[in-house]
């Protein structure tokens, strides 16, 4: 506990208020304005333990229905900042922000916040992609907002760690193809493309995929994304390089004609300006 007393004076406060919201009668006398900082207490007592961050997962469930987004967002930010300056050491305690946010853009902001500022482990130089990757194997009930944020990070060594989402059932892939929501980057169109190729039979899927994330971005990039963020004084991705939807569409081309039928073809070739 001591690890959070030079940022929180009053821990005693922050134990009771965790405490308070892990006792099934207590929990209910937690107010509104108290909620934002007994949710980050919850989540920073327990990042060190998966029992107790499992129950957290109920818990933040609690936090939405008392809170608005405003005030989940603010609590977010908040927590993320704490969880840089002490770089990267809590940084568990936003995974319940990402999996049971109901709001699309707060759950995919903080599946951000668990890509680029969790600790790199040893073997893991991206610990906080590879646990957001777990989850979504694991758990078929968990958003695809955690894809998106790791798709649009446009960083392709993170390419060979989604090859377990590409694993699952059709069913499941095919759900990720139809919700996407994420920006056309070499990263997120490779993914795609891989799906394709692992599963042809997602043709219209995929052509969907596509069409949709075109028109977000006026050029397709590959980056290299400066991770964990706080391990950088000023945390700046830097292209490696860039082309046009019409460019990237070329390249794409040799691997959706085996598999995409001329109306498919089409629609994606539009989509693209090619």
């Amino acid at each position: 506990m001591g690890l959070y007393q030079d940022n929180f004076a009053g821990l005693s406060e922050l134990e009771r208020l965790a405490a308070m919201a892990h006792d099934p009668v207590r929990v209910h006398e937690i107010g509104a304005d108290q909620w934002p900082l007994t949710m980050m207490a919850c989540g920073l007592m327990a990042s060190n333990d998966e029992e107790k961050l499992e129950e957290n997962f109920d818990i933040y469930d609690i936090f939405v229905a008392k809170t608005s987004v405003a005030a989940r967002k603010s609590s977010l930010i908040q927590l993320s900042r704490f969880i840089a300056g002490r770089k990267g050491e809590g940084w568990k305690s936003m995974i319940p922000y990402a999996t049971n946010e109901l709001d699309d853009a707060l759950s995919r902001k903080a599946a951000t916040y668990v890509a680029t500022l969790a600790q790199p482990g040893p073997s893991e130089p991206l610990a906080g992609v590879q646990e957001l990757v777990a989850r979504l194997v694991k758990d078929a009930y968990v958003p695809t907002t955690l894809l998106d944020a790791v798709l649009s990070m446009a960083d392709m060594r993170v390419l060979p760690l989604l090859q377990p989402l590409l694993e699952l059932d059709a069913d499941r892939v095919e759900e990720f193809l139809d919700e996407l929501q994420t920006t056309p980057n070499r990263l997120s169109l490779s993914f795609v493309l891989r799906a394709l190729e692992a599963y042809p039979a997602l043709a219209e899927s995929v052509t969907d995929a596509l069409c949709r994330m075109a028109p977000l971005s006026p050029v397709i990039l590959d980056l290299a994304l400066p991770v964990p963020t706080w391990a950088f004084e000023k945390p700046t991705p830097q292209p490696l390089h860039g082309w046009t939807p019409a460019e990237y569409f070329a390249r794409m081309l040799p691997e959706l004609q085996p598999h995409l039928d001329a109306d498919q073809l089409q629609r994606v070739r539009e989509a693209f300006k090619a």
